[in-house]
């Protein structure tokens, strides 16, 4: 669980949330309960459940309201990176191995799809049409932004428009979303609502722009994968974007990708380049601004504890390590 300060007003809404996880991971007799109960262990930030809550709390949702919104947006989320890990060939996520590497791509397939299916039970079970069509919007969003990623996997022409439509399908939409059916489930009105799913759309965003900042940066000790994973697969994110539009070292990291049989001292060298092209910088920057906007939404929503947290969720993105 993402444990801090910052979320100890609603830690106790978070442990349930934990518990329910727990609970709906052993729910198969079958080996699907011990795949799903793998995932459930290796943890994570938690970081959707707490946009539900807080978002609902904002505008006076309960806890009996919000948890299973939250569990069901924490299901969808686990879902979609054991997909993930299949897309990626990934054998290791948060220093552990993955479903894929443990179990092999057929049963990962399987223990993604039932965990989606999880969700779309305790999301049914809330009764509101409106939010089964936000999460089903966004799932064939994601799907989009997952093909896009293959579709252009390797190519070095990329627009760092055409990566922003990537990330905004793939992160964005849920993070989004979640601040959203948070609000819904909350009673907040039209207006207020549509602040938060911009608040989560902003932040979303920069959250997966620092995560691509951490993929060169980061240490696989601490972000749990190799360092330049996605350069390695040939996916190219924004500080990769960056560095192959600069003048000077941009050839020279083109000539590194497109050379063959790669060593590691290739890599190294490639992940130097796009350190020294300060591609990095540009990117946080980048990032900076999503987050700037996102603070910009919360301003006229009510200034309650919940909103306080909500900003300070912004500050954790800008410097989070991990």
């Amino acid at each position: 669980m993402f444990s801090t300060e910052l979320l100890k007003d609603i830690s106790t809404d978070l442990s349930s949330v934990e518990a329910e996880l727990s609970r709906y991971a052993v729910d198969s007799a079958t080996l699907l309960g011990e795949t799903s109960s793998h995932l459930v262990a290796a943890g994570g930030k938690r970081l959707r459940p707490a946009f539900v809550l807080l978002s609902g709390k904002l505008f006076g949702g309960s806890s009996d309201q919000l948890i299973p919104l939250a569990v069901a947006s924490e299901l969808f989320h686990m879902a979609t990176l054991v997909h993930d890990d299949v897309i990626d060939e990934a054998d290791l996520r948060r220093n552990l191995p993955t479903v894929r590497a443990e179990w092999g791509d057929a049963v990962a397939l399987c223990t993604g799809d039932y965990l989606f299916a999880q969700a779309l039970i305790l999301i049914a079970r809330h009764g509101n049409e409106q939010i089964s069509r936000i999460l089903a919007e966004v799932s064939m969003g994601m799907c989009q932004g997952e093909i896009g990623q293959i579709d252009t996997a390797g190519r070095i022409d990329q627009s760092v428009r055409t990566y922003l439509r990537r990330i905004k399908r793939k992160t964005a939409m849920l993070i989004s979303a979640c601040c959203l059916i948070g609000a819904m489930a909350g009673g907040a009105d039209g207006a207020s609502a549509r602040h938060m799913k911009q608040y989560g759309y902003f932040l979303g965003m920069a959250f997966q722009i620092t995560d691509d900042i951490l993929d060169f940066e980061g240490s696989k000790d601490v972000f749990g994968k190799p360092v330049g994973n996605d350069l390695r697969q040939g996916i190219f994110t924004l500080p990769a974007i960056y560095a192959l539009n600069d003048q000077r070292l941009g050839p020279r990291l083109a000539q590194l990708i497109f050379k063959q049989d790669k060593e590691e001292a290739d890599w190294e060298a490639g992940l130097e380049l796009i350190r020294q092209s300060g591609a990095l910088d540009q990117s946080r920057m980048t990032c900076n601004r999503y987050l700037r906007k996102a603070r910009q939404q919360l301003s006229p929503l009510p200034d309650l504890k919940e909103r306080r947290i909500l900003n300070a969720l912004a500050d954790f993105v800008e410097k989070r390590k991990f």
